[in-house]
């Protein structure tokens, strides 16, 4: 399947990259090439596209994201020695997890204390 059909928050395995030359080293350079993971996180109206590629977020053009063509990672897939998820959730970065992650065991912690109290 193209890219440009891809939806919002889920991980797609880039399979072929097929436009024009100078775009497909530009994009070799920031990191799309095969075998490359990367998560739509928007879909605009007149077809651009929001992903995440290794850790960064780019903004494609219709015409680039036609000529790119992805398959859906399955959950399945993510083994040891394989496709890993490597931090790449569609929904949000490991800082933010991380954040997330304190801050539920503050409210912990604060539970804990409002017991004893």
């Amino acid at each position: 399947m193209k890219l440009i059909e891809g939806e919002v928050n889920q991980i797609y395995l880039v399979t072929e990259v097929q436009i024009e030359e100078r775009l497909t080293r530009r994009l070799e350079a920031l990191g799309v090439n095969e075998q490359t993971k990367i998560a739509v996180l928007n879909k605009k109206g007149s077809g651009s596209l929001i992903i995440k590629v290794r850790g960064t977020r780019l903004a494609l053009g219709r015409q680039i994201a036609e000529g790119i063509t992805v398959r859906e990672i399955k959950t399945g897939e993510i083994k040891d020695g394989g496709i890993k998820d490597g931090g790449m959730k569609a929904g949000g970065t490991k800082a933010a997890e991380r954040k997330r992650g304190k801050t539920e065991r503050m409210e912990t912690a604060g539970s804990r204390e409002a017991v004893r109290g």
